[in-house]
Order: C-alpha cells, then structure tokens, then sequence
C-alpha cells in the first residue's frame, strides 16, 4: 500500500530511500528537503508501506531533472545533516 503525500506533476522516480533505526521522516520536512536538493519545479514525494512492515520514501520529479547525479548527492547531505541514518537507490535515468 502506499500513500501519496503530496502530489503534483512528476512523473519519474528518481530516488528511493529507507531509514534506519526506527527513524521517520514528515511529510512536509521531506518535501522542502526535496524541493531544494532537486532545485525543481513538479517534485513529489510517497511514503510506502512495505509487506514486511518497512517504510520506503520515494522521490518524484520531472523527467527533465536537471544534473541527477548532483541532485542525488545534495538529497544525501540534506539527510545526513538532520540526522538520518539511510540507504539509498537511484531509479530514473542518467
């Protein structure tokens, strides 16, 4: 099952992450972080329920994302400097 926290016109996954350790993240803390890594208009976050109980965070943005792999790298210190423990993969393409 997964819940669509915000929504708009993106259309491609770009990235997906999970969180360690019992950590969560809002809904409105991950779009701004979102917004800014991805310097984009038509970003979109979903907070997904897993079968084995984990969460996923996925990451939507246009298919004209500019610069994916720096976007990538700004989301992961957007991260990393409030706290979270992650892992990370990539979707949309290079």
């Amino acid at each position: 099952m997964s819940k669509r926290l915000h929504t708009s016109g993106a259309d491609v996954r770009w990235l997906s992450f999970r969180l360690r350790n019992g950590q969560s993240i809002g809904p409105d803390k991950l779009q701004a972080g979102w917004n800014n890594a991805a310097a984009a208009d038509g970003c979109s976050v979903r907070r997904e329920r897993l079968d084995e109980g984990g969460v996923v965070y996925a990451l939507y943005g246009p298919s004209t994302l500019n610069a994916p792999h720096a976007v990538e790298l700004r989301m992961r210190r957007f991260l990393m400097d409030h706290g979270y423990v992650f892992s990370m993969g990539t979707m949309g393409a290079r």
